[in-house]
């Protein structure tokens, strides 16, 4: 059968890891990270002039996250990671980094400077993402369905299962169980 729908529109996203010595941290303020509405304004911690919008879609507080991350990191350090849209993205990495301390000082409640950061990465993931838009959850039903035709044919991935490695770890051990009760074509003929 035709398989209809397979291309997802990527989303690029622009990721600022940030390693930071704060003990303040050490309680995770937040757990482990937030997700920030679009249209929100969130006002700076600090008295520091300018822009006090939060740029950041989301933060992730790795270390918060993972224990053995935290381990590696050591006491009072702490590992951050801050998704941005490229359009809300400084270009240069010293911008971007400045953008970040800032970004993680409000959502975490933490005055952080950049006195504390001990280490900076830019991540781009040009097609990390896919964009969910009206009409998703019935075309990925359809994909499914059309799929389930073909035996020994899975989708796995956050375009069908949605975003987040809980789904997508989910949905692959699903779609592995459902393989191994099956069975696999001869496709030799």
């Amino acid at each position: 059968p035709r398989v209809r729908g397979l291309a997802a529109d990527p989303v690029a996203v622009v990721l600022a890891t940030l390693v930071v010595r704060a003990p303040a941290l050490d309680r995770a303020p937040r757990g482990t990270g937030v997700l920030v509405a679009p249209d929100a304004q969130v006002a700076c911690v600090s008295d520091t002039p300018g822009d006090r919008q939060v740029h950041a879609k989301a933060l992730t507080h790795a270390s918060a996250k993972w224990a053995w991350l935290a381990q590696a990191a050591g006491p009072g350090r702490h590992v951050l990671r801050l998704s941005y849209a490229p359009h809300l993205a400084p270009e240069d990495d010293r911008a971007l980094r400045a953008t970040a301390v800032r970004d993680a000082s409000v959502l975490l409640g933490t005055d952080l400077g950049e006195d504390q950061v001990d280490g900076f990465a830019r991540t781009v993931w040009s097609t990390g993402l896919s964009r969910a838009r009206p009409g998703h959850g019935e075309r990925v039903a359809r994909l499914r369905q059309d799929v389930d035709q073909v035996t020994g044919l899975e989708l796995c991935g956050a375009w069908v299962a949605g975003t987040g490695l809980a789904a997508v770890v989910a949905d692959a051990r699903a779609a592995a169980r459902r393989i191994s009760t099956q069975g696999v074509p001869d496709v030799t003929e």
